[in-house]
């Protein structure tokens, strides 16, 4: 019985990992569609100006 807790305490940390990766590496995703939009905004801005 013991073995059983374990293996379905394993199997829900692994999801929990998992699922904290998953979130980390989308939010990494999000993070950088944001800073090259803003960086992309800035130049573009900068170029206007120019002209």
């Amino acid at each position: 019985m013991i073995h059983l807790t374990l293996i379905i305490v394993d199997f829900l940390t692994g999801l929990l990992a998992a699922g904290a990766w998953a979130l980390a590496s989308a939010g990494g995703a999000i993070a950088a569609l944001v800073g090259s939009g803003f960086v992309g905004f800035s130049l573009f801005r900068k170029w206007r100006r120019r002209q």
